[in-house]
C-alpha cells in the first residue's frame, strides 16, 4: 500500500458510489521487469515472426482456416498486409456446400408437393401451415448464405505496431460493477479486475475503475491487495501470450498450451506466480475477518460501532453494523486510489 496516495474526499450526501480508480501510469519498469520477470517487447528491426501478435496470426492457420491472401503484401506490392484474411479449407467448405444443396432441393420438393396436395376440408388451416412454413424455410435460407463462403480477419499486430506505432490507439476506461461482497464474491471480481489489468494493451492508454455501489471496505482492500498482485501478473501475461488472463480460470484449466515465445522461462515464472496467487487468494479470502477483528480491537476504545481502516480511521462508506450516513448506498464518502 506504500505504492499509493491515498485521497479522501467528502462528496455530497447524495454520492452513492465507492470508486477506486486504478490508474495505469505504471513506469516503463514494471512492464520490462518486475520481481525478476523480464517481459520482452520486439523492436521494429526485430524478426516479428517471433512477436507474440505475429504468432497469434500463425496460430490462426488451424485446421480450418487457410490463409486467401496472394502473396504477404498488400495491392501495391510495397506495404506487409495489416489484415489478413482467412477462409475455410475447401476439403471442409465444399462437401458442406453440397450438403446445402441437397437440403434445398429437398425443401423445394417438399413446397412443391405441399401445393399439389391441397386440402380443401381445411384450407384455413393449411393456408396457415404453408405460411409458416414458408417462413422457416426463408429463415432456414438466410442462414446458409452466410455460411456458403465464410471468411474472416486477422489484424496482424506486429505488422500494425511497426506502421503505426502506439499513438493511433484511443484510450480506454473500463468499468467493473459490484455492490455486494457476499452475493458477488470478491474473489470473482478482483479475478475480474486482474484480467483487465492483464489486456494487451498500452499501459498509459486505459485505466480500470471498480463502482461499488455498497461502499464496503472489504472491496478497498481488496483492490489494494489486487495492485500489488498485478505488478507480478501482468507482465507475466503480456511475457508468455496467457489465455485467459483471469489467473483463477487459467491455473484451473487442466491443459495450459503454450502460446508464447520464450518457453524456457515459463515453467519457472509460473510456479512463482502460482504460488504467489495462491497466497494473494489467502488474503482475500480472509478480509473479512481480518477488517471485522481490527474493528472490534479499535471500537472497544472509543464505544463507535465503525468499520476501522488499517490506520484505525473510521471508514467513510458503509459500516459493519450500520448507522446514519454510513448505510448501504447512503454513504458520502468518495475514495480515489491512484497508482
Amino acid at each position: 500500500a506504500s505504492a499509493f496516495s491515498i485521497d479522501h474526499q467528502l462528496s455530497s450526501l447524495g454520492a452513492r458510489a465507492l470508486q477506486l480508480h486504478i490508474d495505469h501510469t505504471m513506469a516503463a519498469a514494471v512492464t520490462r521487469r518486475v520481481n525478476a520477470l523480464r517481459v520482452e517487447v520486439p523492436d521494429g528491426n526485430a524478426d516479428t515472426a517471433n512477436a507474440p501478435a505475429a504468432k497469434r496470426i500463425l496460430d490462426a492457420k488451424d485446421d480450418v482456416w487457410v490463409s486467401a491472401d496472394d502473396g504477404t503484401s498488400a495491392g501495391n506490392g510495397n506495404q506487409p498486409l495489416l489484415f489478413r484474411t482467412m477462409k475455410v479449407k475447401g476439403s471442409i467448405l465444399h462437401p458442406y456446400r453440397f450438403l446445402i444443396l441437397v437440403r434445398l432441393v429437398a425443401v423445394a420438393a417438399f413446397f412443391a408437393w405441399r401445393l399439389e396436395h391441397r386440402n380443401h376440408d381445411g384450407m384455413w388451416l393449411w393456408a396457415t401451415s404453408m405460411v409458416a412454413d414458408a417462413w422457416f424455410g426463408f429463415s432456414w435460407l438466410l442462414n446458409q448464405l452466410t455460411k456458403l463462403n465464410p471468411i474472416k480477419r486477422v489484424p496482424d499486430l506486429a505488422t500494425l505496431a511497426d506502421q503505426h506505432g502506439e499513438a493511433i490507439l484511443p484510450g480506454i476506461d473500463v468499468f467493473v460493477t459490484t455492490a455486494d461482497p457476499v452475493d458477488e464474491p470478491v474473489l470473482y471480481t478482483v479475478n475480474t479486475v486482474l484480467s483487465i489489468l492483464a489486456a494487451d494493451y498500452p499501459i498509459d492508454k486505459y485505466a480500470c475503475y471498480l463502482s461499488d455501489d455498497g461502499g464496503t471496505l472489504v472491496h478497498y482492500e481488496a483492490m489494494t491487495q489486487v495492485a500489488s498482485f498485478a505488478a507480478l501478473w501482468a507482465p507475466f501475461c503480456r511475457k508468455h501470450c496467457v489465455e485467459p488472463r483471469s489467473p483463477e480460470n487459467y491455473f484451473g484449466m487442466k491443459a495450459q498450451p503454450y502460446a508464447g515465445s520464450m518457453p524456457g522461462d515459463f515453467t519457472r515464472d509460473r510456479r512463482r506466480v502460482r504460488r504467489e496467487y495462491d497466497e494473494f487468494m489467502v488474503r482475500i479470502d480472509s478480509l473479512s475477518t481480518t477488517i471485522r477483528q481490527r474493528s472490534d480491537a479499535y471500537n472497544n476504545g472509543d464505544g463507535v460501532h465503525a468499520t476501522r481502516m488499517a490506520d484505525g480511521a473510521p471508514w467513510p462508506g458503509t459500516w459493519i453494523e450500520q448507522a446514519e450516513n454510513h448505510r448501504r448506498a447512503q454513504h458520502a464518502g468518495i475514495v480515489q486510489v491512484n497508482k
